[in-house]
């Protein structure tokens, strides 16, 4: 069983499904014992076309909406490195920081919007290691977790491999 429960976070991602950054809001509807599902959605800035002079902060860039659904599965047990700490007759409480890996599948979907061009919608999967890390601090333990993953794509009849990094915090 893992320790570090939360329902909602915020992450900045890079690169992954986001092509080149966003903010993201993620959700957990359903958490079981050693796993949970997370739902992800958020906004990103993507640059482009020519400056046409000052004040033309974003002539031709284009605005993604990444979303994605990812499952996420315990890889580590903290339970067996509690009772390697301690002895059969003493009960001991959990140590205040504790890191837990998470593998992680799931698909995705980008659509980015262009000043000057069409709207494109990529599609990805996610395969990923997810490290969380718990601080039990009082009032309210907090959750800090850094994603890296692969994400091969699919846009207009073209695939891509990439990957990405996403570093978030439990609200």
């Amino acid at each position: 069983m893992y320790r570090t429960r939360y329902r909602t976070a915020v992450m900045a991602e890079s690169f992954a499904i986001s092509p080149l950054g966003s903010i993201n809001v993620e959700y957990l509807p359903v958490r079981w014992q050693n796993s949970f599902l997370a739902l992800r959605g958020g906004i990103g800035f993507i640059p482009g076309g020519k400056d046409t002079g000052i004040g033309a902060v974003a002539n031709g860039g284009g605005v993604s909406v990444p979303a994605s659904i990812t499952y996420n599965y315990l890889i580590n047990n903290l339970r067996k490195g509690i009772h390697k700490r301690v002895s059969v007759k003493c009960k001991s409480a959990p140590s205040k920081i504790a890191a837990e890996w998470f593998v992680e599948v799931g698909a995705g979907a980008t659509p980015i919007a262009y000043r000057s061009a069409d709207t494109r919608t990529y599609s990805f999967a996610i395969l990923g290691l997810r490290q969380q890390v718990i601080f039990d601090i009082p009032p309210h333990p907090r959750v800090v977790f850094l994603r890296a993953n692969v994400t091969p794509s699919y846009v207009e009849g073209k695939y891509e491999l990439r990957g990405g990094v996403s570093l978030g915090v439990s609200l």
